[in-house]
């Protein structure tokens, strides 16, 4: 008799058709693990395939389960698996790559033109069990709270971004405080910014950057953030971590950057930025796309900075059963919550 397991389903390419229903356990390979979701994450993407937009209509191939930030038990390992065993607390690393391929051979595996992406282009973590490829696990303490393992992917992009230029004595700006940017103000502080400006127009949001380390926090709808930064700076920031994806606000930020500054850039806007290219190369500014994480040293950094006292918890505001996914989905639009975790 085939087992089966709840878990929600994107069943249908049109907006919404998001069920919770039942499928079997899954399989698994000689070299995959199978393992019970202790706690999964919504994210800003399982919002998108709600909507059904377009980025969600080039990847996503309904029906199939979604969710891609999760932490869980190992409950059984493939034959040929060595380094994962029964009864290990992991999260995954999303992406899985070719390892065949000349970037993957150079050391980028995270920007594979072969990836495939867990809650995406295959089954997700929205349910009781998910399979996954051994390699892509990474096993924590078992004393760590499961909603904390459970955003160590989305905390992961927070931290390649936040360390992607050395920010130690440096005056930073975070542009965007969601989820992923409030841990990044974390991680700016923990990596010893002298100063660190969130730009944010959320005000529950600007209070948690505050709280996470944010040395001040300025509201574009109030203020003009470009003035502002001239007037407490020598000559700008010197190092933009984005995460807007807002094109009007990129530009703003661009032009917050001192002379030789340096932004990494993790939001995704719609449309082009339209900025001044002379100025930006007269003034010898550097913009880096952040792609994921970095397979797997991006991960290494992350317990590190768990291990170094850096507290995740006031990320965790709403805990909901799975059967409230669409409550958690609600809370993530619209702005009400910094990262709902759902309890299969």
């Amino acid at each position: 008799m085939v087992q089966m397991m709840k878990c929600v389903v994107k069943e249908r390419p049109e907006v919404g058709a998001l069920v919770l229903t039942e499928r079997p356990i899954p399989t698994y390979g000689a070299n995959d693990i199978l393992v019970k979701v202790k706690a999964a994450a919504v994210c800003g993407t399982d919002v998108h395939i709600h909507e059904w937009n377009e980025w969600s209509q080039k990847r996503i191939n309904p029906p199939s389960i979604i969710g891609h930030e999760f932490a869980g038990e190992v409950i059984a390992v493939g034959e040929h698996v060595a380094t994962i065993k029964v009864g290990d607390l992991i999260s995954a690393e999303t992406h899985i790559v070719c390892n065949a391929c000349t970037l993957c051979h150079n050391g980028y595996e995270h920007v594979c033109a072969n990836t495939k992406t867990i809650g995406v282009s295959r089954d997700g973590c929205f349910a009781e069990y998910i399979a996954i490829p051994a390699e892509n696990a990474i096993v924590y303490d078992p004393s760590t709270p499961v909603e904390i393992v459970s955003i160590m992917e989305p905390f992961g992009v927070a931290v390649h971004a936040a360390m992607e230029f050395p920010l130690a004595g440096k005056v930073v700006m975070v542009n965007g405080c969601g989820p992923i940017g409030v841990m990044a103000v974390a991680v700016a502080k923990k990596c010893g910014a002298a100063k660190v400006f969130a730009i944010e127009i959320n005000k529950q949001r600007a209070a948690l950057a505050l709280q996470m380390g944010a040395d001040e926090v300025l509201n574009p709808t109030e203020v003009d953030v470009v003035q502002a930064i001239k007037e407490k700076t020598d000559h700008g920031v010197e190092v933009v971590i984005e995460f807007t994806g807002n094109t009007k606000a990129i530009k703003t930020a661009i032009e917050c950057m001192a002379p030789e500054g340096k932004m990494a850039a993790a939001g995704l806007p719609d449309g082009s930025v339209d900025f001044d290219f002379s100025e930006f190369v007269y003034s010898g500014k550097v913009i880096k796309g952040i792609a994921g994480r970095l397979m797997y040293k991006t991960w290494e950094d992350a317990k590190g900075l768990i291990a170094g006292g850096l507290d995740l918890s006031p990320i965790v505001t709403h805990t909901l059963p799975l059967e409230e996914f669409e409550e958690g989905l609600r809370l993530m639009k619209s702005g009400e919550c910094c990262k709902a975790i759902l309890i299969p």
